[in-house]
């Protein structure tokens, strides 16, 4: 005779299945590292970072270079003449001077191009960080979703179990069981999809990462705070922020080149010693030199004042730009933790859940409505973790305002 199933099992092997998937996950928290950790160690490895880091240093030092006062020149001259007379040489020493370079405004220019390139650098670590913090973020929510949907599974799998077991005792119809097999399938195949996409993200942080493989467990995120008002978040954001200062330095250089210009205009002069040597007679003395620039400074002054005019409108469209994105990413992040806080509200939601599963163990309710139940609850969960994700992913791009 065919052993009958007990129905009330179900509830008790489904409540041991979640206290030890609870356990599993409390344990992998405990040992995941800091997002920061991460971060910081994608700063040292990304490949990209170091190749502009190296590309950054040499246009420095040749900015610097191309700064300096012109070297001197040594001039030799040997020169045959009749027998006679014998041979003559000449020798000389110069060396230039210019008002661009004596007034060190040259090197100032060349100072402020390495501030630009140094905020370039920032500008591109800035976009680095926040593509592996966003992955981190669209990772942990993978992990939240890999966690559900194996609970979801083992439950399912229970379920399964026990109705295959109560058709072949005559407890359950062949109807039934299908159901239940249909949502087990459904539970293991959005398993293996999340578990897809995830390897997906991670082998993207670990390109990030240069080549070094980065595993991330942490299925929890937690709700950052928001700065307390938009406007005292926005002055220090905008102080902070690599993009507003490159438009500030940018319109500082232009300020500096105009002047430069003004001063290539004055003559620049040169001072030397030559020296000619005749048999029999020498020559020594000293030489002054004045280059004047008659033909293309006022041309390149002219330049230099248009540039700095553009410069300024460029960085006033950055700043009203920057403001309107920086009220959108505050606005839109105000909007989703009040979202996410409505979800974490609901902490009943497990309780539900488990009454469902009463209901279903006791008869109350058939399996179809079990499903159709679960469903709705499923989605709900699905939906706030979306909403803490896309919460966690307009703090990272407000933390980029701010680098």
């Amino acid at each position: 005779m065919k052993q009958k199933i007990n129905p009330t099992m179900i509830k008790y092997r489904i409540l041991i299945i979640c206290a030890f998937a609870a356990l599993l996950h409390a344990n992998a928290r405990a040992q995941q590292p800091g997002i920061d950790g991460i971060l910081a160690e994608i700063e040292a490895n990304n490949h990209e970072l170091r190749a502009l880091e190296a590309e950054t240093e040499a246009q420095a030092a040749g900015n610097l270079a191309e700064s300096a006062m012109a070297g001197p020149e040594i001039e030799f001259a040997y020169l045959f003449g009749p027998e006679e007379i014998g041979a003559r040489h000449d020798f000389a020493v110069n060396q230039s001077f210019d008002c661009a370079a004596l007034s060190g405004r040259r090197k100032s220019e060349a100072r402020q191009k390495n501030d630009l390139l140094a905020l370039q650098l920032r500008t591109a670590r800035k976009e680095i960080l926040t593509s592996a913090r966003k992955l981190i973020c669209e990772i942990i929510a993978r992990n939240m979703l890999i966690s559900e949907y194996t609970l979801r599974t083992e439950r399912a799998a229970v379920v399964e179990e026990l109705y295959k077991k109560g058709v072949e005792s005559g407890e359950f119809s062949i109807s039934d069981y299908r159901k239940a097999a249909v949502d087990l399938t459904e539970a293991e195949g959005n398993l293996e999809l999340m578990e897809a996409e995830r390897r997906s993200l991670l082998a993207e942080l670990t390109m990030l990462n240069g080549g070094k493989e980065v595993d991330i467990q942490e299925a929890s995120f937690g709700l950052q705070p928001l700065p307390e008002t938009f406007e005292e978040w926005f002055g220090q954001a905008g102080e902070d922020n690599s993009t507003m200062a490159y438009a500030r330095a940018a319109t500082s250089l232009n300020e500096t080149q105009l002047k430069l210009s003004r001063a290539e205009r004055l003559p620049s002069f040169s001072v030397g010693y030559m020296a000619e040597l005749i048999p029999g007679e020498e020559f020594r003395g000293v030489k002054l030199g004045v280059s004047i620039p008659l033909w293309s400074s006022g041309k390149r002054t002219a330049e230099a004042r248009k540039r700095l005019e553009a410069a300024r409108i460029s960085e006033s469209m950055t700043a009203s730009r920057f403001r309107i994105k920086a009220e959108s990413l505050y606005d839109n992040a105000v909007r989703l933790r009040k979202a996410a806080d409505k979800y974490n509200a609901l902490a009943d939601l497990n309780d539900c859940r488990a009454d469902l599963e009463k209901a279903l163990a006791s008869g109350g309710i058939s399996l179809l409505e079990y499903i159709e139940e679960l469903s709705f609850f499923y989605d709900t969960i699905e939906l706030a973790i979306d909403t803490e994700k896309r919460y966690n992913l307009a703090v990272a791009d407000l933390a980029a305002m701010e680098m």
